[in-house]
């Protein structure tokens, strides 16, 4: 999860501080609303049910739930604005704004989650549970969701973090990693 929560903030920090053609900006938000976007259903489908329940009669961990969704709520919007500005062709200096307040929502939000969130479910879900959370997260089932995904979220990691990553994948997905998944995003996703 780190790895994606890393990821977000690397996208957003790059589209807020590049000077690349509005193409490529363009093209690179695109990745990046569309990643945030399976993110959250990830999570939200995955993930926040089966804690919920989990935490049923436990009134801190309810409100930490709670606080976790209004966050998830107050990050729509601005993601929504912002790509509104960008199919509008906004004004670069506006367009840097929505970008920097949703970095600031957005990054503040990853913050909350791996502080408090992800320890306390690290504590109550099983390592099948937890297994069973990470893949819906790298692309469940879905061989293309995992093509997108994981190549994104591991471009420019170190290699250390690339490794452990990729230890977590069975040995045919670690194949189609190298061979097919990440040649195709360095072809497809234009640099910053």
């Amino acid at each position: 999860m780190n790895a994606i929560h890393d990821a977000l903030r690397r996208d957003l920090d790059q589209l807020t501080h590049t000077t690349a053609s509005r193409p490529a900006t363009r093209a690179r938000w695109i990745v990046f609303r569309d990643q945030l976007q399976f993110h959250f259903a990830a999570e939200h489908a995955a993930m926040w049910p089966q804690v919920r329940a989990k935490l049923t009669g436990e009134p801190h961990g309810q409100a930490l739930l709670d606080a976790m969704e209004d966050e998830r709520r107050l990050i729509g919007p601005l993601r929504a604005v912002t790509d509104d500005a960008f199919t509008m062709d906004t004004d670069p200096e506006r367009l840097r704004q929505l970008l920097t307040r949703l970095r600031t929502r957005l990054t503040s939000h990853l913050a909350h989650e791996e502080a408090e969130a992800l320890p306390l479910i690290g504590q109550i879900m099983s390592q099948g549970e937890l297994g069973g959370i990470a893949r819906a997260i790298r692309g469940g089932h879905s061989l293309r969701r995992a093509a997108a995904t994981v190549p994104w979220a591991l471009s420019g990691v170190t290699p250390d973090v690339r490794t452990q990553v990729l230890r977590q994948l069975p040995a045919p997905t670690r194949v189609l990693y190298q061979r097919i998944w990440l040649p195709r995003h360095t072809r497809n996703i234009p640099p910053l």
